[in-house]
């Protein structure tokens, strides 16, 4: 039995459908427990924040807890990664964002704490967006398009409940993202 060539067209657009489909479950469940464990953060940083401003200080301690966190995820995921380069290019995309957030603090020094509080989330959701752009995961850009339409949300209009919000709906976020795509 031989096939047409509208057959085999149509053989290989469903071959290539069924690819990007694995991908992207793929891409999301090594995604799940890095958007887990940093909503958590969010969460009891922002709340550390809303319960006391001075603990906003907290942050430092909590990015520490959360590379080293991060990187004991990716070490145990290892085995499952298909892309060798991925860790030098995780640890230059760390550094160049560190550069990106330097750069612009020193050129647009912020004003009050509201500012820092939301440069974060912003610049965080719009990585998410550009990630599931570029991968094709909708999901992720989704968690991006929430997390910066609710930062900006509760910037302009919940100003004396900033951090709470930032806490339970941008650690709920990450969360609630993290566990979305461990369902695929």
């Amino acid at each position: 039995m031989s096939l047409s060539h509208d057959e085999a067209a149509d053989a290989l657009k469903d071959i290539r459908a069924v690819e990007r489909r694995s991908a992207s479950a793929y891409g999301y469940h090594m995604s799940a427990p890095h958007l887990i464990l940093w909503g958590v953060i969010w969460m009891i940083g922002y709340g550390a924040a809303a319960i006391r401003p001075a603990w906003a200080n907290v942050w430092f301690p909590l990015c520490v807890v959360g590379g080293v966190g991060s990187a004991y995820i990716g070490y145990r995921m290892k085995g499952q990664a298909t892309d060798a380069s991925f860790g030098w290019r995780f640890f230059a995309s760390f550094v160049a964002y560190c550069a990106f957030v330097t750069a612009i603090f020193t050129i647009l020094p912020p004003k009050h704490d509201a500012q820092v509080a939301a440069f974060f989330p912003i610049v965080i959701a719009f990585a998410y967006v550009l990630m599931g752009i570029w991968t094709r995961a909708a999901r992720i850009a989704l968690i991006g398009i929430v997390i910066g339409a609710a930062t900006m949300f509760g910037f302009l209009y919940l100003a004396q409940w900033y951090d709470v919000w930032l806490a339970v709906i941008g650690g709920g976020a990450l969360v609630a993202g993290g566990l979305w795509m461990r369902s695929v």
